[in-house]
C-alpha cells in the first residue's frame, strides 16, 4: 500500500461537483459482473472512496492507467515542494477523455480543504 496524499495534501475531483477523494483502491476484475464493461476480465480498475461538499459520501468506479498513478505521485511530490495543500483533476476542455492535474495560489484560495470530518491519509491499496 503506499500513502499518496494527506498529511494536510488533498485530492480534488472537479466533475460538476467537487469530491474530497479519500481511498484510492486498484482493483482486478475477475468476471463479467464489473460494472465497467469497458475493462476486460483480468485487467485492472480504480475505485476512488470521496466526500462531496455536504459530507456525503460515495465510490466512483473508472478506468485507470500507471501514467495516472505516476502523474498523481509525481504532482504530489511537487505541490508538497512548493508548498500547496490541494491538488484538483478536472476534465480536459480538449478531451472529455483525458483529465488534467492542477495546482497552485489560485486553486488553494478557492477550494476549502477544511472538512467538519477528520479523512485519514488517501491511500492506494492493490486488490486481486
Amino acid at each position: 500500500m503506499n500513502t499518496f496524499v494527506g498529511n494536510d495534501l488533498h485530492l480534488v475531483i472537479k466533475d460538476k461537483n467537487y469530491f474530497h477523494v479519500h481511498t484510492i483502491e486498484i482493483i482486478q476484475k475477475t468476471d463479467d459482473s464489473c460494472p465497467i464493461k469497458e475493462t476486460p476480465v483480468g485487467d485492472y480498475f480504480l475505485r476512488l472512496s470521496v466526500r462531496d461538499e455536504k459530507s456525503r459520501e460515495a465510490s466512483i468506479l473508472c478506468n485507470w492507467s500507471e501514467q495516472l498513478i505516476q502523474n498523481l505521485l509525481e504532482h504530489s511530490i511537487s505541490a508538497r515542494e512548493a508548498g500547496y495543500a490541494v491538488i484538483m483533476m478536472i476534465r480536459s476542455p480538449l478531451n472529455a477523455n483525458s483529465w488534467l492535474l492542477l495546482w497552485g495560489d489560485k486553486l488553494q484560495k478557492t477550494i476549502r480543504t477544511e472538512n467538519p470530518i477528520e479523512t485519514p491519509p488517501i491511500t492506494i491499496d492493490y486488490i486481486d
